[in-house]
């Protein structure tokens, strides 16, 4: 599916926290059930949802699909003061997101790595309308942990063409991370790096309990940035864990394998449909 075919939309969710419009931009194709896609850090809805085969799959499943450019990120509203990207912020902005394209109607959630973590915050308040949840790239070794480490801030503030001995003070996988971020043309550096400082906290997992929805939590085997899932998976009520061979935490959302378990569980027969789409 191309972005053309999911129509883009804009809501007002109110204001920053030193005043000024909040917005979140946002994708929507399909029809039936409701699903809604949260995407990962540094990234935004059409890339790691549209260009890697997820909103195709999903609508020809038979599912409504909508995945919004969380704040900070993409189309949606920027701003440089980490007050901005507490993880209640996020939730609040998705619940908004649920409020407006469907009222109180129950809807799967399907989260990858910061996300996931949003994912979780919204199953928690939300906890009578979230069907069914799936966490992707999330797993014991950053689950309780809100944000990246930070070294991944220091990189993305760090100036351009800065001396040798100051890059090299810096962690090599970090400097490729700004290099990936760089990247992207909605990405601005700046407004990242206030993004993680926001997030930044820890997340008690023990609230997960409260959660009834059948949950999968489910990572690439190689994921060194997520660890395992199963410990995750352990404090839901109905949780379940499962890692797919050969993935890693930047190539889990492409991985067809990856799609394919992860919708399955939002759709019992949506498993034939994709894998036949797949091999045409």
């Amino acid at each position: 599916m191309s972005v053309d075919r999911a129509t883009r939309h804009v809501l007002d969710v109110g204001a920053l926290a030193a005043g000024g419009p909040a917005y979140i931009s946002f994708l929507r194709a399909g029809r039936g059930k409701p699903v809604l896609l949260l995407h990962g850090f540094a990234s935004e809805a059409s890339d790691d949802w549209v260009e890697t085969g997820w909103f195709d799959a999903l609508v020809t499943a038979g599912f409504e699909v909508v995945a919004p450019d969380l704040r900070g990120h993409g189309r949606s509203v920027k701003s440089r003061d980490p007050a901005d990207y507490r993880l209640d912020a996020f939730a609040g902005n998705v619940t908004a997101l649920c409020d407006h394209c469907w009222g109180d109607r129950r809807f799967s959630l399907i989260g990858y790595s910061m996300g996931a973590h949003i994912a979780m915050s919204v199953a928690i308040a939300a906890a009578g309308r979230v069907e069914s949840l799936v966490l992707g790239g999330m797993g014991d070794r950053i689950a309780a942990t809100v944000g990246l480490a930070p070294e991944f801030t220091d990189a993305l503030d760090a100036p351009e063409g800065g001396s040798s001995a100051e890059r090299r003070e810096l962690p090599s996988y970090a400097i490729r991370f700004k290099q990936h971020a760089a990247s992207r043309p909605l990405n601005d550096l700046s407004v990242l790096a206030a993004c993680l400082r926001g997030q930044s906290g820890t997340f008690e997992l023990a609230r997960l309990a409260a959660v009834t929805a059948p949950t999968l939590v489910i990572v690439g085997d190689q994921d060194k940035l997520a660890g395992a899932p199963h410990s995750v998976a352990a404090f839901f009520a109905v949780g379940a864990a499962q890692t797919v061979p050969g993935v890693n935490h930047a190539s889990a959302l492409a991985n067809s394998m990856f799609r394919e378990r992860a919708v399955s569980h939002i759709a019992r027969d949506a498993t034939a449909i994709i894998t036949s789409r797949s091999r045409t």
